[in-house]
């Protein structure tokens, strides 16, 4: 873990000033233990730096939804900051592929976290969708950081030369 939290802060240098003042610590070390899962890291550890702002507060409260709501929306930022340096560094093809794989993949999402009733009512349904949402938009990001350090395999990542 310590060998991508390095790499990916030299990435995170990389990008540039706006990217450094915009990608936070926490961030990168949740990125860093999505991506070591299985080696270093577990699902609970990672579930546990990612929703760390809001494990004290009671779930479902009004205080539990604005936290996750709040974690949601820097997410995004996370995600779209690295987005645009993603577009930036591939090709213009790849840049046509990304655009149609991310149209398909917010339909996933909406479906994916649709969560079905809950017998507890309403509060509990809206702190699992947020908490669905959170953790695809930690992956996505951290996809886009494997591409632009180099390290992705998915086919929309061919960086210009």
């Amino acid at each position: 873990m310590k060998n991508f939290l390095l790499s990916l802060g030299l990435a995170v240098l990389a990008m540039g000033a706006q990217a450094e003042t915009k990608l936070s610590q926490a961030h990168v070390n949740s990125m860093a233990c999505l991506e070591n899962m299985g080696q270093n890291t577990s699902w609970g550890q990672c579930l546990g730096l990612i929703f760390e702002p809001c494990v004290s507060l009671e779930v479902a409260s009004d205080a539990h939804l604005a936290c996750l709501q709040s974690e949601r929306e820097g997410w995004t930022a996370t995600m779209r900051l690295l987005q645009e340096d993603v577009t930036e560094a591939i090709t213009v093809k790849s840049a046509e592929d990304l655009a149609g794989i991310l149209s398909g993949w917010i339909n996933y999402v909406s479906q994916k976290c649709q969560a079905e009733g809950d017998p507890e009512g309403k509060p509990r349904l809206a702190a699992k969708q947020l908490g669905c949402q959170i953790t695809e938009l930690v992956g996505l990001s951290g996809e886009y950081a494997a591409c632009l350090e180099g390290r992705s395999t998915a086919d929309y990542c061919v960086l210009k030369e």
